[in-house]
């Protein structure tokens, strides 16, 4: 289908997930200006950070990793309410946590960082919050073709959660499949009798009913079976690499990084900072027009992974048998440059790979009957590291200098081989996931698709004749 008449058929579904997706541009630009604002020295003058390298190696690792700390524990509020208010509110919610939290860091005075580290944890339960439910929300109303395209669209828009549909998946999960019928109408622009709704509403009653006939009751205990437990083991590990990647280190702390390769002036830290989000945005985009639509899951981990591990190994081995405090090695040098030229590589392998992948990956894999427990889980994971990637790094960055960007590098080549065996998701529905996961084979599911149209079908036909037998009586 070309371009625009694919918009202008799921513009409904573009629309929801520009609108949840407000959430990613919270969190970037929190995560983007985080480590430029410590490393600005007014900000180490008002909070008398200037004196001591390790002071502020420790305060600026605070102000980043408490945000994480804030998130690990806002991931893990949805499962335990979406079944009662759905995720609609929840997103109104973050965004308010986030409000407060952002009032309570500008606020902020010194000579103490107290209110800074209250505002990041606060602004952090609405941030894994987000990162809990967006995903889902959006997996849950995209087409499957366009899954990967929608899960990291962060268009600003200037309308809130309340004009948003509910997910159809929720409703139905709620047995409201009324209501799931007219939600899904409006995300694919198709009517009720369509074929289109006919077969994905049967897709979703079939998997739900499978599910429902598997185990009685919606409890976290299914989580822990077999198959269940291979995809959270799944959702773990992708988490776990992509934090470890070496990313979130050079994204938090990109000023001390450049300044570390020679760059030390403030205003070059920060201009060099400010042109890898330049660099990663453009990629990111790059990503959404192609890389996702086109190449499979696998496919851009492993490439991702693999050209990761080689320029950090490289910045390492650069930073190492040049440092720039050797003389003639400092800043506009050509093994200072050819660092920089290093990360800036590298940022474009991460962002048209395991940055945005690693939120689809995981909001697609569970099915609907535990989603909500999954991705909690999923995303606690991702918050979890990121707490001890973000917390450590400074300290790191000190200590054992050019090792850090080994360690990370040696973490990349084993998420390489890792994704070679990665069970593919590319173009399948939500409920395919099944198949691919072996809960139930392809065969099954099709009959109880069918099945499910067929019941639709004989209940239309019921319904025609009543009302005819009525007009008839009414004539007569």
């Amino acid at each position: 289908m070309p371009l625009l008449a694919t918009l202008r058929k799921h513009k409904a579904a573009f629309g929801v997930s520009s609108v949840v997706n407000i959430g990613s541009i919270l969190f970037g630009f929190d995560t983007g200006i985080a480590g430029g604002v410590v490393a600005l020295g007014s900000f180490k003058e008002e909070f008398n950070l200037a004196g001591s390298a390790t002071e502020y190696a420790n305060a600026s690792s605070n102000v980043v990793a408490l945000l994480n700390a804030g998130a690990f524990f806002g991931a893990l509020v949805p499962p335990l309410v979406t079944k009662f208010i759905g995720r609609k509110p929840l997103l109104a919610i973050a965004g308010l946590l986030f409000l407060l939290g952002g009032i309570l860091q500008v606020a902020s005075s010194g000579p103490t960082l107290g209110m800074v580290y209250g505002g990041r944890v606060v602004a952090g339960l609405g941030v894994g919050m987000i990162s809990n439910v967006a995903p889902v929300f959006v997996a849950e109303c995209a087409p499957r073709h366009l899954r990967g395209i929608m899960i990291i669209l962060a268009t600003i828009v200037l309308i809130s959660t309340f004009f948003l549909t509910e997910s159809p998946r929720w409703l139905a999960k709620q047995a409201r499949y009324d209501e799931a019928t007219k939600a899904l109408c409006y995300l694919r622009s198709a009517t009720v009798d369509s074929a289109e709704i006919q077969e994905e509403m049967a897709e979703i009653r079939a998997q739900i009913q499978e599910e429902l006939t598997i185990a009685r009751g919606r409890t976290i205990r299914e989580i822990f079976e077999r198959q269940n437990f291979i995809r959270v083991l799944w959702a773990l590990a992708i988490g776990v690499f992509a934090m470890w990647c070496g990313h979130n280190a050079i994204l938090y702390y990109a000023p001390v990084v450049f300044a570390q390769i020679g760059y030390t002036s403030q205003n070059s830290a920060l201009m060099a900072s400010g042109l890898f989000t330049c660099i990663k945005f453009a990629s990111t985009i790059i990503f959404i027009l192609g890389g996702v639509h086109f190449l499979r899951r696998k496919t851009l981990l492993i490439g991702g992974a693999f050209f990761m591990g080689v320029f950090l190994f490289s910045l390492g081995a650069i930073l190492a048998t040049h440092p720039p405090t050797a003389p003639g090695n400092g800043a506009g040098s050509p093994f200072a440059q050819a660092m920089m030229a290093l990360i800036y590589l590298y940022v474009v392998a991460y962002s048209v790979s395991w940055g945005p992948l690693q939120w689809v990956y995981i909001g697609e894999i569970f099915p609907v009957r535990i989603r909500d427990y999954g991705m909690a889980i999923g995303a606690a994971n991702i918050w979890l590291w990121n707490f001890v990637v973000s917390k450590i790094t400074p300290t790191a960055i000190l200590q054992i200098g050019w090792k850090t960007w080994l360690i990370f590098a040696a973490c990349n080549i084993a998420a390489t081989l890792l994704t070679c065996v990665l069970p593919e998701t590319k173009d399948l529905s939500l409920e395919q996931m099944d198949i691919l996961f072996g809960v139930v084979d392809e065969s099954t599911r099709q009959r109880n698709i069918e099945t499910n149209m067929q019941a639709r079908v004989e209940k239309g036909l019921s319904i025609s004749k009543s009302a005819q037998v009525v007009r008839t009586e009414t004539l007569s």
